[in-house]
């Protein structure tokens, strides 16, 4: 309201001075009611910003908790190839003072010691029982240490040195070649 429009409309100083002070009065009562609206307006944009805050928060936690799962997974896959190289280690100490036939027959047996010792229905049995099972009645797994070596024979075709001219002769029974 302004004081041009309540002088055209015929009013005095007097009134117009008191329209204009109750006016002002109203205008002061209403705004005391908003007098705090800056300040909510801030309560709210902070609370806003601390929301976006924990939606980050939620990401970190979920990316935390998959963390430690992959963690906890892999201590687990450690711990179980610590446990399964001290079971070679152990059945490698075990066969290595064991004459086998070949090197494909140790490692064949070692082999299936890991898989029986590893297996639930053995869990209590020794290595030494596992292994009195695993050759028993069998033939050609370790060497037999009274049993004769077969000799040496060299290959046919190769070499065909003088030594191997005198030995083919003699078997044949023919007599010694003349050096020329």
């Amino acid at each position: 309201m302004k004081r041009e429009e309540l002088e055209a409309a015929g009013l005095t100083a007097e009134q117009i001075e008191l329209v204009m002070k109750k006016n002002g009065e109203d205008i002061n009562r209403e705004k005391s009611k908003f007098a705090d609206y800056d300040e909510i307006k801030s309560q709210l944009e902070k609370a806003n910003a601390t929301l976006e805050k924990m939606k980050d928060y939620d990401a970190v936690k979920a990316d935390v908790q998959k963390y430690q799962q992959e963690a906890e997974k892999a201590k687990a896959d450690a711990a179980a190839k610590v446990q399964q190289l001290t079971l070679q280690a152990k059945i490698k100490d075990f066969t290595g003072s064991k004459k086998f036939v070949n090197d494909l027959t140790r490692d064949a047996i070692n082999a299936q010691l890991e898989s029986a010792l590893n297996d639930e229905a053995n869990k209590g049995k020794s290595i030494d029982e596992l292994f009195k099972t695993l050759t028993d009645g069998k033939t050609d797994i370790l060497k037999e240490e009274g049993a004769p070596t077969p000799p040496k024979v060299p290959e046919m075709g190769k070499g065909g040195g003088v030594d191997d001219d005198a030995q083919a002769r003699a078997v044949m029974g023919l007599p010694p070649k003349k050096a020329n």
